[in-house]
C-alpha cells in the first residue's frame, strides 16, 4: 500500500532555505571581506556564487535520495548521499503524527508531517511534504496496525472515537487576544538580530553621533516618534497573532489532544495524553483585570529546535470562572484551585526589595544624561515597589492529595499544576537572608523539552517548603 516512494518536488525548496538559514555567516563572511559592492572582485563574486550552487545541488540530491514507506508494522525512512542512513519506526512506539499546512503545501495539497515516538525529546521522523491524502492514509493505516491485536470491534472503536470538540476560539476573542499579545517585544528583539548581522557594514558610529545630537536637542519629538513606532509594531504583532491563532479548535479523543489551528499555515499538533507533565496557566497583565487566561500542555516531547511541542497553547483565550469546567473536560485528573498558601507577612519586603533595586541605578543614569527630562524616572520609585508587592500577592502553593501547585509572577501571573508522579525534581533552597526570616523556597521541575519546565515559588514560610518537600519524598 506504501511502497517507496519520494517526497514531493517542493521539499526541494524547504532544504535549499533551511541551508542557505545555516550558511548566511559564510554568505555574510564572503561579503564583507570583499568589501563594498562596487570594490567586489572576481573572487569574491565566484566564491558566493560557487556556494549557492553548492547548496542547490545538495538540495536536489537530498530530495532524490531521501525515501520512505511501510514494511510490516514499521515506517522506514532512508536517507542520505554519501553516507547512506536508514531510520525504521515501529508503530507501537508511534505517540503521534502531526501535519501541517504551509504557503508552499496548500496550493498542491500537501502537507509536513512530524512523527514523535515514546520516550523521543524530538521528533523521530519528518517528511517535509507529502500529499494530504496520502498523509491521512498513512496516519489511518498506523492507528489501525496498532489496534489490530485488538479481538472486539467495539474496543477498536473506543481506541478510534469520533473527535470531541471542546473548544473554540471566537472571532472576539480572537480580537482580544491579537490585541493584548505580548508578540512586540518578540519583533524588537528580531530586528536587533536582524541588524546584528551586518554591524561591519552599517556605519554605526556615525549614526548614533547623529541620534545622539537629536536626543538632546529634542527629546519630546524622539518620544514621539518612539511611541510611533510601538504603535506600528503593535499592529505588526496583532496581524502575526490574528494569523497564527485563526479557526484554533482544541478536539479530544480517549487518548490525544488534538489542537487545529492557522489561517495561511494551517496547523495540526496532536498531544497524546500520556506525555502530559503538567498544565501552566496564564494570566497575561493586560489580561488579569478582565479575568482572562490562558491554558498551556507541558508535554514530555519538544527539543531546543522544537521548543513549541514542550509546552503547546491549548486555550489561547479563556475566562477564569470557565477554567475549572473545562480542566475537567480536557484533562480531568488536573484540578484548579484558587485557596493558595500564600508566602508570609514577612516575605512582603524582600519581594519589594528584589523587584526595586534596580530603580537606584537607572534613575540616577536618567537625570544625568537627561536632566529635566530625566526627572521622570522618579515614577520608578512607585512603580517598581508596587510590581514588587503585587508578585508577592501573586505567590503561593497549594497541596490536593497527589497534586502541587505552585503560583508565581515574573512578567505575568503563572499557576503550574503537577503531578506528584510527574515531578521529576524538587529544590528545597535556603539562602542566608532567608534563614533569618525562617523561609525557603521551593522549585518544581517537570519533563519538558531538552531542559524541563520548572515552577518556582520564593520566600515562603520554611515550615510550609518542609512539608511540600515531606510530601513530595513519601511518594
Amino acid at each position: 500500500m506504501f511502497e517507496k516512494r519520494r517526497l514531493h518536488p517542493i521539499s526541494i525548496v524547504y532544504v535549499i532555505l533551511k541551508r542557505l538559514k545555516e550558511f548566511i555567516f559564510p554568505f555574510i563572511g564572503i561579503i564583507v571581506l570583499g568589501g563594498k559592492p562596487s570594490e567586489w572582485g572576481l573572487y569574491t563574486i565566484l566564491g558566493a556564487a560557487l556556494l549557492l550552487v553548492a547548496i542547490l545541488i545538495s538540495s536536489f540530491l537530498h530530495w532524490h535520495y531521501f525515501t520512505y514507506y511501510v514494511d510490516g508494522k514499521e515506517l522506514r525512512v532512508e536517507n542520505g548521499v554519501l553516507v547512506k542512513k536508514k531510520r525504521y519506526i515501529p508503530f507501537e512506539r508511534i505517540q503521534s503524527i502531526d501535519f501541517t499546512e504551509g504557503i508552499f503545501h496548500r496550493p498542491f495539497s500537501l502537507v509536513k508531517v512530524k512523527i514523535e515516538t515514546a520516550g523521543g525529546v524530538e521528533a523521530e521522523g519528518e517528511l517535509t511534504a507529502i500529499s494530504k491524502k496520502v498523509a491521512e492514509d498513512l496516519k489511518r493505516y498506523i492507528v489501525q496496525k496498532k489496534n489490530e491485536q485488538m479481538e472486539s470491534e467495539e474496543i477498536i472503536a473506543e481506541m478510534e472515537p469520533v473527535q470531541q470538540e471542546i473548544y473554540r476560539i471566537t472571532n472576539k476573542q480572537l480580537a482580544i487576544l491579537a490585541s493584548t499579545s505580548g508578540g512586540v517585544g518578540v519583533i524588537i528583539s528580531a530586528i536587533f538580530a536582524f541588524l546584528s548581522q551586518f554591524e561591519d557594514l552599517i556605519p554605526y558610529n556615525r549614526i548614533y553621533e547623529h541620534i545622539h545630537q537629536f536626543v538632546t536637542s529634542s527629546f519630546a519629538l524622539i518620544s514621539i516618534i518612539i511611541f510611533v513606532l510601538f504603535v506600528l509594531l503593535w499592529i505588526l504583532s496583532l496581524f502575526i497573532t490574528l494569523l497564527k491563532y485563526a479557526n484554533f479548535t482544541l478536539s479530544k479523543t480517549n487518548d490525544d489532544i488534538i489542537i487545529t489551528r492557522g489561517l495561511i499555515e494551517k496547523k495540526q499538533i496532536t498531544i497524546p495524553l500520556q506525555r502530559i507533565q503538567a498544565v501552566k496557566i496564564t494570566e497575561a497583565m493586560l489580561r488579569q483585570p478582565f479575568h482572562l487566561v490562558s491554558v498551556s500542555l507541558i508535554s514530555a516531547g519538544g527539543s531546543f529546535n522544537d521548543v513549541e511541542a514542550a509546552s503547546v497553547l491549548a486555550i489561547p483565550l479563556l475566562k477564569k470562572k470557565d477554567l475549572p469546567h473545562l480542566l475537567i473536560e480536557m484533562v480531568p485528573e488536573y484540578e484548579w484551585s484558587e485557596q493558595l498558601t500564600p508566602p508570609p507577612k514577612q516575605s512582603v519586603w524582600r519581594y519589594i526589595i528584589k523587584n526595586s533595586w534596580i530603580a537606584l541605578p537607572v534613575i540616577i543614569a536618567l537625570i544625568y544624561f537627561f536632566h529635566g527630562w530625566g526627572m521622570l524616572s522618579l515614577l520608578l520609585l512607585l512603580i517598581l515597589p508596587s510590581w514588587g508587592y503585587w508578585n508577592y500577592r501573586s505567590a503561593g502553593y497549594c497541596i490536593s492529595g497527589k497534586q502541587l501547585t505552585l503560583s508565581f509572577r515574573q512578567f505575568h501571573k503563572t499557576t503550574f499544576i503537577m503531578k506528584r508522579n510527574r515531578i521529576q525534581a524538587l529544590y528545597y533552597t535556603e539562602g542566608w537572608w532567608q534563614r533569618k526570616g525562617e523561609l525557603a523556597s521551593i522549585e518544581g521541575v517537570v519533563l519538558s523539552g531538552a531542559g524541563g519546565a520548572t515552577g518556582v515559588v520564593t520566600d515562603l514560610a520554611k515550615d510550609d517548603v518542609e512539608k511540600v518537600y515531606e510530601w513530595y519524598s513519601l511518594r
